[in-house]
């Protein structure tokens, strides 16, 4: 009886980028686009619905990383007369999504060179 010829496995490389400050998970995909979608939609609330997540989710995961970093990522404004308020991305916030988004590029750039890998 001849040996089976088995087929080769087909594996491609794959990760999962997040950022860390002493070994502690602080910002990720989750993290990066629910800031991003805050600042396209200027409302939390906007931003949150976009992601099919609540608003009091979405706060929650802004104001950890705003406590472990020390930083403000978002503030918000009340409505005046016209209306509702809104949020808006402060510069910490737009130089974390940059970063995160930077990094997450690269590693994007090396998949996308890399072959199939057979076994």
């Amino acid at each position: 009886m001849s040996p089976k010829k088995e087929k080769p496995l087909k594996l491609e490389p794959n990760y999962k980028l997040w950022l860390e400050r002493d070994g502690k998970y602080i910002f990720g995909p989750g993290a990066y686009a629910i800031i991003k979608s805050v600042h396209e939609e200027g409302t939390i609330t906007k931003g949150a619905k976009k992601l099919g997540m609540s608003y009091r989710y979405a706060w929650g995961v802004i104001k950890k990383i705003e406590k472990e970093l020390g930083v403000v990522l978002v503030e918000t404004f009340k409505g005046g007369t016209e209306g509702g308020g809104g949020a808006r991305v402060t510069e910490h916030g737009l130089e974390l999504m940059s970063l995160y988004s930077s990094v997450n590029d690269a590693f994007n750039d090396v998949l996308e060179s890399s072959e199939q890998l057979d076994l």
